[in-house]
């Protein structure tokens, strides 16, 4: 969703790149070596500077948060909230690379009491023979969570679109593997998407993907706190065609720094004669749980564009003229 963000300075943007491709070797370094409160305090640093250098996005991330939250725009309240937003972001990438690399009992000791036993329904559902899609978004730390999947013995097949910045999406790939993921990368223009999803249901493994951006603006309009959003609707004929279930799975930061997983109701798209209908349906459960995880959690949701410009430009009398 890079296109959606702001664009960078040329400074800014080489310093980005440089970061990353610099600061990203040595992350992978320290992340199992050092002590965790040692890393999340170098990593607001960085987070810090990098906003410094390139302040847009926060304008969009204010604005979000206001609509989520209702704190007053400009107001000290809701700055505090985008801080902490960019903290979370930071914590992300800390925990990715140190958690992806120890052994699985050492996340398992982070996770909110030790409980992973809410995992326990999919390894019912899919020793049942069911095909599971675990449906999430980009919140708290989604990949650490297939990862925590991958390392419970639950082989997980991750559908993404590839990050702009190469490096990053090499360092996510080589922890992925730590966590024994198989990778799916798709363009959303791509029409045979489906099959490397079909040959992994083919082959027992769990489908993750996430549910909260449109990357290709071909979307469905569907309210979301209180003003339309565009949802994308791949997962849900996904589902619709193959008979999958939909899993909607959250895993989250406590206040304090440990790790919350939310595994909820699984929903069905049911194959009646109206397809889009069944998707829609579908689609409308899902945002409904969508919004109901980031009313609980909105500064971990990571959203650098304006999310409800599409359906704002909609609304404007001249929408029509200008589309």
């Amino acid at each position: 969703m890079q296109w959606k963000i702001a664009r960078p300075g040329r400074f800014s943007d080489r310093f980005n790149r440089w970061a990353i491709r610099r600061g990203f070797p040595a992350l992978a370094w320290l992340a199992p070596r050092a002590p965790r409160w040692f890393l999340f305090a170098g990593a607001r640093r960085v987070i810090g500077l990098v906003m410094f250098l390139h302040p847009k996005p926060k304008v969009a991330i204010a604005r979000n948060l206001a609509r989520i939250t209702g704190l007053p725009p400009g107001s000290r309240e809701l700055a505090r909230a985008v801080r902490q937003m960019l903290h979370h972001l930071a914590y992300y990438w800390v925990d990715l690379f140190r958690f992806a690399q120890l052994p699985a009992e050492r996340m398992i000791r982070q996770v909110k009491d030790g409980d992973v036993s809410s995992l326990e329904p999919l390894r019912a559902a899919r020793a049942a023979g069911e095909r599971i899609i675990l449906l999430t978004a980009h919140l708290g730390n989604w990949e650490l969570g297939a990862v925590l999947v991958g390392q419970a013995d639950l082989p997980v097949s991750v559908v993404y679109v590839p990050d702009e910045f190469g490096e990053a999406e090499h360092y996510r790939s080589v922890l992925r593997a730590f966590g024994r993921l198989e990778e799916i990368p798709i363009r959303p223009e791509d029409r045979f998407a489906s099959l490397p999803v079909l040959r992994a249901f083919a082959s027992g493994r769990l489908v993750a993907l996430q549910g909260d951006r449109d990357f290709n603006d071909r979307g469905v309009e569907l309210p979301f706190f209180g003003s339309p959003a565009s949802f994308p609707t791949g997962p849900f004929h996904l589902a619709r065609m193959t008979g999958a279930r939909l899993w909607p799975s959250f895993i989250a930061y406590t206040p304090d720094r440990q790790f919350e997983i939310q595994l909820g109701t699984p929903i069905r798209v049911e194959r009646t004669a109206d397809r889009e209908g069944d998707v829609r349906q579908a689609m409308e459960a899902w945002v409904a749980v969508l919004e109901a995880a980031v009313r609980r959690w909105p500064t971990q949701w990571y959203t650098f564009y304006d999310f409800w410009a599409a359906g704002r430009a909609a609304e404007r009398p001249d929408s029509g003229a200008a589309a």
